[in-house]
């Protein structure tokens, strides 16, 4: 019976290693796809009146630039222009023109988005302000990512830019996870960006054996303290609906 016994181990340790995690080697490439432009549409009805909201956010190489609209049938249309940042699950709005209020929130509600402010704001009803995304005038740009991993953990990523960021990966259950930071600036005074840490979180394709799926991607940044010195990190997510796929490149 010894070559039905090894015929049994060889079936089990065969299993064994289609059920294990495969471990990632070798350079993986593709791009993500990212809004540049959003606008935004919705009402809100208040004093018995139907007004019109129109939220414009953009992405440019300068920076993330906000426009808000506001439209009362019996009243001069408003138009106020600020910043905005990327919050864990909403887009934070600041205005800074002298009106009240000036920090909103656009958080996500399924296929709407709800409209909120700090002290609350809602339609005469108590009924939550909504809005929802008009595709046809927002606009999306693709970004090309690179992930490299090499033996010991060690992992290397590349998007935008001839730059190459060094850091690890590790398994967290079934999920491979990617970890690099920015390099620290020499310059203490200088912008707490180059602190940033960016994690990616990728499984393997069911359907293609060869390619990577990611999932999320999480920014982790320090705060300042009115001292100047550091506080505990912030962190902002980015889900991705239909995963980016990264395929293997090189071989």
């Amino acid at each position: 019976m010894p070559g039905l016994r090894q015929a049994i181990l060889s079936t089990i340790a065969l299993f064994l290693s289609s059920c294990g995690r495969q471990s990632p080697s070798g350079d993986f490439a593709g791009e993500l796809r990212d809004w540049v432009h959003e606008v935004f549409q919705g009402k809100v009805v208040t004093g018995g009146h139907s007004c019109e909201l129109l939220l414009i956010l953009r992405q440019t190489p300068e920076g993330t630039f906000a426009e808000m609209n506001f439209r009362h049938p019996k009243m001069e249309a408003v138009r106020r222009v600020g910043k905005w940042e990327v919050g864990d699950g909403e887009r934070v709005i600041f205005f800074d023109d002298d009106k009240s209020p000036s920090e909103y929130y656009l958080i996500k509600r399924g296929v709407r988005f709800a409209f909120q402010t700090k002290d609350g704001l809602s339609n005469d009803d108590g009924s939550p302000v909504l809005m929802v995304r008009n595709e046809g005038l927002s606009r999306k740009a693709s970004y090309p990512l690179k992930l490299s991993f090499e033996g010991n953990g060690v992992a290397r990523v590349k998007g935008v830019g001839e730059e190459v960021l060094q850091g690890e990966w590790k398994w967290a259950s079934e999920k491979l996870v990617v970890a690099v930071s920015m390099p620290t600036p020499p310059n203490p005074t200088q912008s707490l960006e180059a602190s940033e840490t960016y994690k990616y979180f990728l499984q393997w394709s069911d359907t293609h054996p060869s390619e990577l799926l990611l999932e999320k991607m999480l920014i982790l940044r320090p705060f300042l303290k009115k001292d100047g010195s550091k506080r505990q990190s912030w962190m902002s997510s980015l889900h991705f609906t239909d995963k980016p796929k990264l395929r293997r490149v090189g071989h």
